[in-house]
Order: C-alpha cells, then structure tokens, then sequence
C-alpha cells in the first residue's frame, strides 16, 4: 500500500496536507472512542487528546495520526458498554471492570497500526503524543527512535476524566 492521493483538509486548526518530506514528525498512534469524541462523555479524554494533537502537528508543520477502531482498549464497543456499566453500578476503576467481567486490561498489539505508519515511509525519527507505555513500546520495537515524548496535557478535564487518568497512570503505567 502507498499514498496514492493527496488533498488539503480545512480544519479548525488550520489547513492539513499530507506532507512525508519533514523529518521528526508528531505521530500519535489512537484508538476510537464512540463515547469521548463523538458523545463527549465526562468519563473519558480521548476527544481532549486528539484535538491537543492536531493542535500540535499544525503547531510543529507535520505529523500523523493513525487512526484505528480499538474500541475499549480493545474489547469492542458492547464490552465497552458492559465495562461502563460495571464501573457506574459497583463503582470501580475501569482497569477493576475490565477484571470484573473477565478481561485483561488492554489487547491492543498495534501492530496494523505500524503496519500503516511504514507504508507512509516516514522518518524513524518522531515524535510521538502518548502517554501510553505499550504504544511507545511497540514504535521502539520497531525501529523508531523517538526524539523527543510530548506529554498529553489536559485540556479542562473535568473530574471523573481526571480519575480515569489517575487510574491510567497508577495501573497501566501511563505518563502525562
């Protein structure tokens, strides 16, 4: 697969054209959440997280976000739902509802999610906006060598997207 095509998007964040000529481009390897961008849930920074990225690559002149649909940390949106629906009713952590109903805490591999990030041939060296371990991990364990980690920053969370985070880094090894 190649970038066969190119265009210019209007955003509110400027104008955005694929562009492979720049080196260290921000990449952020990011993974759907139904609930933070499109419904803005208060449970959740997701939609705070993509939008601080877009901010950023206009702000540095390139990168790229590698968009996937890994719903709930990989367990897809109905156990998505059934996880939300643990923590509301037994108030626990999502890490302690992912327990509860069976699952690890995360099956992400983000391997087609690399697989994307080659076909783009850019640099192997970026800069990457996550906080995520594992994502870092993976880009490592293929050859990136990642200059410089942009925190995410939170961009007026509220409270419980707080917690969450909180739970994020206590449990899973996140750094804001």
């Amino acid at each position: 697969m190649a970038i066969t095509a190119s265009t210019i998007i209007k955003t509110e964040f400027g104008d955005f054209k694929v562009d492979l000529q720049h080196n260290e481009p921000i990449v952020r390897l990011h993974s759907a959440c139904l609930f933070g961008e499109a419904f803005r849930s208060l449970h959740c920074d997701c939609s705070h997280q993509i939008t601080e990225t877009m901010r950023l690559i206009q702000e540095n002149g390139n990168g790229v976000i590698i968009y996937s649909y890994q719903e709930g940390r990989g367990i897809g949106l109905k156990n998505k739902i059934k996880a939300m629906e643990v923590e509301r009713t037994n108030k626990v952590d999502t890490v302690e509802a992912f327990k509860k109903l069976g699952f690890k805490t995360d099956y992400r591999d983000y391997k087609i999610e690399i697989k994307a990030l080659k076909e783009l041939n850019l640099n192997k060296k970026i800069k990457t906006f996550s906080g995520n371990p594992k994502k870092i991990e993976a880009l490592e364990k293929e050859g990136y060598i990642i200059e410089r980690i942009i925190p995410e920053k939170p961009l007026n969370l509220n409270e419980i997207a707080n917690k969450e985070r909180m739970t994020k880094t206590k449990k899973l090894g996140y750094k804001y």
